[in-house]
């Protein structure tokens, strides 16, 4: 089936992969990371009645188009939703690095909002038994707020110990300009700057520390179960370059 969308020639096409199997090119949802070097985008992305989906690029001259391949499996009875869906962060490669290069949505022809990991600011240190998180895993502690659609964002997760899944999680997200002052009064200072812990729930978390440096909005989160304390964050908050 071939459409219109935003005024652009349709490329969401519906076709046909395993017997009786649903797969369309959609637009370009959630948080979108640029690597550093420029080689690299990943995407993190949740989906439903869906098998996981696939980032797909199409590098011209002036310009990276981006979307999503969506693949709905075909069920007995028809309808079914097998599988359920999930959570992950799925990446494409490039041939030669994105630059100063735009990326421009395939189906919509709009701008695809990205943060550039030149400017990515990681800690250089963490709490005892906390690692990174799987490449494949998205960072993400129930009850946080959503991140902003609008504006380029950035979420590095870490948890305890080395098995996914597994333990307490530390999220430390990272979003283009100012965002809403948190509730409260500020409590600390992180890098010469006004600093506020703010927890929707102090009997289940999570418990936050978010600041505005100027540029960005940082918020380093502990959750699931809570067990950092303040001096923790400030000290993961104080450790990022």
């Amino acid at each position: 089936m071939v459409g219109i969308v935003g005024g652009a020639a349709a490329l969401t096409v519906w076709a046909t992969g395993s017997p009786g199997d649903q797969v369309h090119e959609g637009a370009t949802t959630g948080q979108l990371l640029a690597s550093a070097d420029g080689r690299t985008l990943t995407l993190s992305i949740g989906w439903g009645c869906e098998r996981q989906p696939e980032l797909l690029v199409r590098e011209l001259p002036d310009k990276v188009r981006v979307s999503i391949k969506h693949t709905v499996p075909a069920t007995d009875p028809p309808g079914l939703c097998d599988p359920m869906g999930g959570y992950a962060r799925i990446t494409a490669h490039l041939k030669a690095p994105l630059g100063n290069k735009p990326l421009i949505d395939a189906v919509t022809g709009r701008p695809v909002v990205h943060f550039d990991g030149r400017n990515l600011a990681l800690p250089t240190y963490l709490p005892d038994h906390y690692f990174p998180y799987p490449q494949d895993q998205m960072a993400q502690i129930p009850g946080l707020e959503p991140f902003p659609e609008d504006r380029p964002n950035w979420a590095t997760g870490y948890h305890v110990g080395t098995e996914p899944g597994v333990g307490a999680s530390l999220i430390v997200r990272q979003t283009r300009g100012a965002g809403p002052a948190p509730a409260g009064r500020p409590t600390t200072v992180v890098k010469g700057h006004p600093a506020t812990f703010t927890s929707a729930d102090p009997n289940l978390g999570p418990r936050s520390l978010t600041w505005f440096d100027g540029t960005y909005t940082f918020t380093v989160s502990t959750g699931a179960p809570v067990d950092l304390s303040d001096q923790e964050l400030v000290r993961v908050a104080e450790s990022l370059k």
